[in-house]
């Protein structure tokens, strides 16, 4: 009788071994696809942000067009809509979009490009200079709160993204591609850990094809 009660409590004992394993692994999993699905989630509103704000430099280029239809030649990359552009290529290098780093500013209807001071390309330095906010209606803006935000719904708060816009440009020797300029939108966050930095650049270049 004591053999039996003996073997009893092995296979209990081996049994609640079994069950710990399988509740620790069945954790481990769950945490595992909560973690990938809040990285997918972050990916996919990181390029989403990126690619806005493409367009939004986009914009700006179309606008100076359309405002300063005299002139394409000086005026398609002029900042702050300067109608100094016109006729005026001297003075082009100070009136235009530099090789620099710069958030995006809507101001009416208009979008502007917000000169940024010792761009940085550390994280830390980053959440100071290009910050991501959400306004009352959850819109993306790069002023504002610098509450951080507690859910994903809050409104008027600092998100766990970063946007730099990066223009530079390409000069070459043909004048059909001389002075185009190269646009980054880059993306940046840190996932749950606090230790991996992910970083979404969308590049896309910009001509002057209406000279």
């Amino acid at each position: 009788m004591s053999k039996y009660k003996g073997s009893s409590i092995i296979e209990v004992i081996v049994v609640i071994v079994i069950l710990s394993i399988w509740i620790v692994w069945a954790y481990w999993m769950l945490n595992s696809w909560q973690k990938l699905a809040n990285t997918t989630e972050n990916r996919i509103k990181a390029i989403n942000i990126a690619r806005e704000w493409i367009e939004a430099v986009g914009n700006i280029r179309d606008t100076n067009w359309i405002k300063f239809s005299s002139d394409y030649q000086n005026c398609w990359n002029t900042k702050n809509y300067d109608d100094g552009c016109i006729g005026n290529a001297i003075t082009i290098p100070t009136k235009r979009f530099s090789s620099w780093s710069y958030i995006l500013i809507q101001s009416g209807s208009l979008w502007t490009l917000s000169w940024v001071s010792n761009p940085s390309s550390t994280y830390t330095w980053g959440l100071t200079q290009f910050p991501v906010s959400y306004d009352s209606d959850w819109l993306i803006i790069q002023t504002g709160s610098v509450n951080k935000c507690t859910t994903n719904t809050s409104t008027w708060c600092l998100s766990i993204f970063t946007r730099e816009i990066k223009i530079s440009y390409i000069w070459t020797t043909d004048p059909e591609t001389a002075s185009w300029m190269e646009v980054h939108s880059i993306v940046k966050w840190v996932d749950n850990s606090k230790v991996w930095t992910y970083e979404i650049d969308l590049k896309t270049i910009f001509t002057n094809w209406k000279k």
